[in-house]
């Protein structure tokens, strides 16, 4: 399993000498999830309801995010390897639900019809490279707690399997949000699938917001 392990950037990352790449990775996330959630209850593009909606999971959130900060930074300080994986889990899980909250705040928005331009559909396309940004974290992060890891890596005939880096898992994010699954990638773990079948639903979700707002646009 650790022969295993040593093959995934998390590896390097949780057990070796990237993990303060970690905690910029994570405190990006959260920054993304902050502004863009500030951004969109700014704007007309929510109603009351679902602007008290996301400013009340923010709030929760937050407060949520910075003790797992503080015990992450401080595992990683000591270190304490044994504390950062539950505490990376648990930050990559509120962000996760964060991007939920986003993402269907703004398919039962009331205000559809009041966009005059294709540049007012900024939202939609931030939130759908937030989701990008998001899993592709999650999915190092399964890819080295899985045994065996998450994903079969394809390599040439008579070589060693490739050593996947991070633009890796990017493409198997932005593939799930574009094509709906991985190309050359296979998935052998449950949970990723699952996690993998979420991204999806929410890049179909996002998509028909911005189909609805598009023709709103047009015929308006």
């Amino acid at each position: 399993m650790a022969e295993d392990r040593d093959r995934t950037l998390g590896s390097s990352i949780i057990s070796g000498h990237k993990r303060w790449e970690l905690v910029v990775a994570l405190a990006f996330i959260w920054l993304m999830d902050t502004l863009l959630s500030d951004q969109i209850r700014a704007t007309d593009v929510l109603g009351r309801t679902q602007k008290a909606w996301v400013q009340n999971f923010e709030i929760v959130s937050v407060f949520v995010l910075i003790a797992v900060t503080i015990v992450l930074v401080i595992a990683i300080w000591r270190p304490y390897p044994p504390a950062i994986v539950p505490a990376v889990a648990v930050f990559l899980g509120f962000s996760i639900l964060q991007l939920i909250v986003n993402v269907f705040s703004m398919l039962t928005t009331t205000h559809v019809a009041g966009s005059k331009s294709l540049l007012e559909l900024w939202d939609v396309f931030a939130v759908y490279f937030m989701s990008v940004f998001i899993f592709t974290v999650v999915y190092i992060f399964m890819d080295y707690i899985t045994k065996g890891g998450a994903f079969v890596w394809p390599s040439r005939e008579g070589q060693e399997p490739m050593k996947p880096m991070f633009l890796d898992y990017l493409f198997i994010a932005l593939n799930t949000n574009s094509t709906y699954g991985p190309t050359s990638e296979a998935v052998v773990s449950r949970p990723t699938k699952l996690l993998m079948a979420l991204q999806t639903l929410l890049a179909v979700l996002m998509l028909t917001v911005l189909i609805a707002r598009s023709v709103s646009v047009v015929s308006g």
